[in-house]
């Protein structure tokens, strides 16, 4: 126990100096710039009035009575 003492002590002297130095790591690369903002206002094109929606693939008949359930 004695001996993992100092060695114990060394080690996190060792990392408390190497964190407070600021070597941390490798380098961060730069961000990009960050993009300007639109200065011209796009009106959406006028669409045309939509008519009712037509279903599109196979349909379930309406439910019997009985459910399928035996008598």
């Amino acid at each position: 126990m004695r001996s993992s003492l100092p060695r114990l002590c060394a080690a996190t002297s060792l990392t408390l100096v190497l964190v407070a130095c600021g070597i941390k790591g490798s380098p961060r690369a730069p961000r990009p710039a960050p993009l300007p903002p639109p200065t011209a206002e796009t009106v959406p094109a006028q669409q045309s009035p939509r008519g009712p929606v037509e279903p599109s693939g196979p349909t379930v008949p309406p439910a019997t009575s009985d459910a399928g359930l035996p008598e």
